[in-house]
């Protein structure tokens, strides 16, 4: 078990961030708000989550762990690198090089570079973004995926992909209601953007509930359906479509 992935932190964690994260997901994952066969998944990750804070919380075992884990080799080339010539570099060349690392396929070093990006200067939303791409990647609990991508659209109301990716995201956690809200915020935003164009079904003829029409108010539902159309639109945001 990778406690730092447990808990969704990077190795180079505080203690301070290290007991947030654990209250953060013990709170989500308590046993009491959950019934049935989602009552006994939540016991193993509550249970999963206390290991891993009882193995962090110490500081020498904190230290063994780090030097262990896979992601102590960019956390600690981001150290050094901080130490020796932080100064010399903008949140914006930090986040390059996590752009870079990740277009390369070096997830955890893209992932250790953001977030120092970000603990530098954490108002640009494009930081979350990439933050959001690169735990996709990784295969992170999708609801830390939706926190960089909420905390993207928070920064910047009008960012129609992240919107979109929030709105898929949503859906697969089974929120259907705010998968629906981002969706059409997107459109709100950019009626024409490409990713959110949809075919019109045959014997369909435009009107009244046409989003080309420019009305403002209520979006009707999409002939497909919401997760049809999600899958639709995430296929041409991964251009996997």
């Amino acid at each position: 078990m990778n406690p730092f992935n447990v808990l969704e932190i990077p190795p180079d964690a505080s203690p301070e961030d290290i007991k947030a994260a654990y209250h953060r997901l013990a709170k989500r994952w308590h046993p009491d708000r959950y019934t049935g066969a989602e009552k006994i998944e939540a016991e193993s990750k509550f249970r999963e989550l206390a290991e891993a804070f009882s193995m962090l919380k110490d500081p020498g075992k904190r230290l063994t762990l780090q030097q262990q884990m896979p992601r102590a080799q960019p956390a600690a080339a981001t150290a050094a690198i901080e130490s020796e010539s932080a100064q010399e570099r903008t949140p914006e060349d930090w986040a390059a090089m996590a752009k870079t690392a990740f277009d390369e396929g070096k997830v955890d070093q893209a992932r250790a570079l953001i977030h120092y990006a970000i603990r530098l200067d954490g108002q640009q939303p494009r930081y979350h973004a990439l933050l959001a791409s690169i735990l996709e990647r990784e295969g992170s609990d999708l609801r830390a995926v939706v926190k960089a991508l909420e905390t993207a659209v928070r920064l910047a109301p009008r960012d129609v992909e992240s919107h979109i990716r929030l709105a898929v995201h949503f859906q697969t956690l089974g929120m259907a209601a705010r998968a629906q809200r981002h969706l059409q915020m997107a459109r709100e935003i950019s009626p024409n953007h490409p990713k959110l164009r949809t075919p019109v079904p045959k014997g369909a003829k435009g009107g009244k509930g046409s989003v080309a029409s420019g009305q403002k108010g209520k979006i009707p539902a999409p002939p497909a359906g919401l997760v049809d159309q999600l899958k639709d639109l995430w296929g041409r945001l991964t251009g996997k479509g």
